[in-house]
C-alpha cells in the first residue's frame, strides 16, 4: 500500500476544510432543532385546542402569544404544497405531526454523528499540526545548540 505524506501547509488546509464543514453541519444542527420546537409548539398547541375548542393561545412568533376564537369544529388546515391545503380532523393533524417529528428526530441524529466525527477528525489534525510545530522547535532548538558548540 502506498504511503502519501502531507505538508503542514497541507494539513492546515484540510483543519480549515474540516472546520468550515463542521461549521456547515451545526448550523444545520440549529434549523432542524428549529423545525422540531416548532413541530412540538403546533403539536401541544392543537392538543390545547382539543381541550377548549372555543380558545386557544396563538403564537406570533418572537414570543408575542394572542387568545383567539376557534371556529373549526376539530378541523385545522396544514399546508402541503406553496398555495396548496389541506383541511383534516385535528387528530390527524397531530398524528402527522408526529410522524414528522420522528424524521426530524432522525434527521438531528444523524447529523450529531457528522457533527462527532468531524470533530473527532479537526482534532486529529490538530494534533499531527501541533506535532510537526514541536518537532520543528525542537530541530530548530538542537541546530542552535549544534551551531554555538561548534
Amino acid at each position: 500500500m502506498p504511503q502519501y505524506e502531507l505538508s503542514e501547509q497541507q494539513l492546515i488546509q484540510m483543519a480549515q476544510q474540516e472546520e468550515n464543514n463542521l461549521n456547515s453541519k451545526k448550523a444545520l444542527l440549529n434549523q432542524i432543532t428549529s423545525i422540531l420546537r416548532e413541530t412540538n409548539e403546533a403539536i401541544e398547541s392543537l392538543k390545547e385546542i382539543q381541550k377548549k375548542p372555543k380558545t386557544a393561545m396563538m403564537g406570533l412568533g418572537v414570543g408575542v402569544m394572542v387568545e383567539v376564537e376557534i371556529k373549526g369544529e376539530g378541523k385545522c388546515k396544514r399546508t402541503f404544497a406553496e398555495n396548496g391545503y389541506v383541511e383534516e380532523k385535528i387528530e390527524d393533524t397531530i398524528t402527522w405531526l408526529g410522524k414528522r417529528k420522528e424524521v426530524i428526530n432522525k434527521q438531528a441524529m444523524g447529523i450529531g454523528r457528522e457533527i462527532a466525527q468531524s470533530e473527532s477528525k479537526l482534532n486529529e489534525i490538530i494534533g499531527i499540526v501541533r506535532q510537526i510545530e514541536t518537532e520543528k522547535k525542537k530541530f530548530a532548538a538542537e541546530r542552535s545548540k549544534n551551531i554555538s558548540t561548534k
